[in-house]
């Protein structure tokens, strides 16, 4: 039996991986096949497949019964990267460059496409009574994906936007892929409906503090740990969390301050810090930690159905992981 949550996590990674890449291993031609395994052979953590299979396991099931989905979830998750990459001209994904600037955008376009049809040859592949449920859900999850993604593109034009708004657009571009991955591993792993209600919940708040703690790193986290220049969101004007709080707040010369620093072009590394230091005095820094902390306290409620076993255990502590991570 394994304890350790860190050994669970390689793991199932692993096999993520592994069975991910044997889908487009002989595929052809190239210029397809090889642009699919380039993106989903650029790491990460898989930790929404990974969720969808501790949750199949905290119901009863089994994580060798949750893998195909497990693919299918991780091949959809790569497939938003590719196109949202495409949409936000980001020349970096993960330390190398993106598809689009590795290739072209078309080639780019129809890998992540490919991407999208072998998830659902994968989901097919499911076997439980009603998996007819599951890809509802799963399309369901997409098609919000979608939605939140618009909002986004939305809100760059929009200087007047509240928290609301922006937990909306979080909530569906960042929060609903954790919330199908937690519902639809309770599914397959045979859950009550108490239960999949209880571990969508779990996932959607999960998926929120974990979009929340990105804006924040973007801001506070050492650039070697992150992986990436610090103040990257700021630089590329994208509507954060701490943006949006900030920019909100009643102390019209701190926001002045603010506005005057987040206009300058190019933003320089002395206006990330100066833009640090305003978050810290409107209260913005502290407001993300404890809105995280919030969230990551109601997804924990959330698994009072889920019967007291390992798997349990280990959604539990990987609220704690997510709470201290660094990049």
């Amino acid at each position: 039996m394994i304890h350790s949550l860190a050994q669970k996590l390689d793991i199932l990674k692993e096999q993520i991986s592994h069975s991910m890449l044997e889908w487009m291993a002989q595929g052809e031609p190239a210029a397809l096949y090889e642009p699919m395994r380039y993106a989903v052979s650029a790491g990460g953590k898989r930790l929404r497949p990974i969720l969808l299979q501790l949750a199949c396991e905290s119901v009863g099931g089994h994580t060798a019964q949750a893998l195909d989905a497990a693919v299918a979830l991780e091949m959809v998750h790569n497939f938003t990267l590719v196109h949202d990459d495409i949409m936000d001209h980001d020349d970096l994904r993960r330390g190398r460059q993106t598809l689009h600037k590795r290739w072209d955008e078309s080639t780019a376009i129809l890998a992540g496409d490919g991407l999208l049809v072998l998830a659902y040859l994968a989901l097919s592949r499911v076997k439980i009574p009603n998996p007819q449920e599951v890809w509802r859900r799963f399309s369901l999850g997409i098609l919000k994906v979608c939605e939140g993604q618009a909002l986004d593109k939305a809100y760059e034009q929009r200087d007047d936007l509240s928290l609301d708004d922006y937990l909306e657009m979080i909530d569906k571009k960042t929060a609903e892929l954790f919330a199908m991955a937690s519902e639809v591993g309770a599914i397959i792993g045979g859950g009550r409906g108490d239960q999949v209600t209880a571990m969508r919940r779990y996932g959607a708040t999960l998926g929120r503090a974990f979009q929340i703690q990105d804006d924040l790193l973007d801001i506070v986290a050492d650039e070697g740990e992150l992986g990436k220049t610090i103040g990257s969101d700021l630089k590329e004007g994208k509507k954060t969390f701490l943006m949006v709080h900030a920019l909100n707040r009643p102390d019209e010369e701190l926001v002045r301050r603010l506005r005057e620093r987040l206009n300058r072009n190019p933003i320089t590394a002395e206006d990330v810090l100066a833009v640090r230091e305003l978050l810290v005095q409107t209260g913005t820094l502290k407001a993300a930690r404890d809105e995280i902390e919030r969230a990551l306290a109601r997804a924990r409620e959330t698994l009072q159905p889920i019967p007291d076993n390992a798997a349990k255990n280990h959604l539990i502590q990987l609220l704690q992981l997510v709470a201290a991570r660094r990049s």
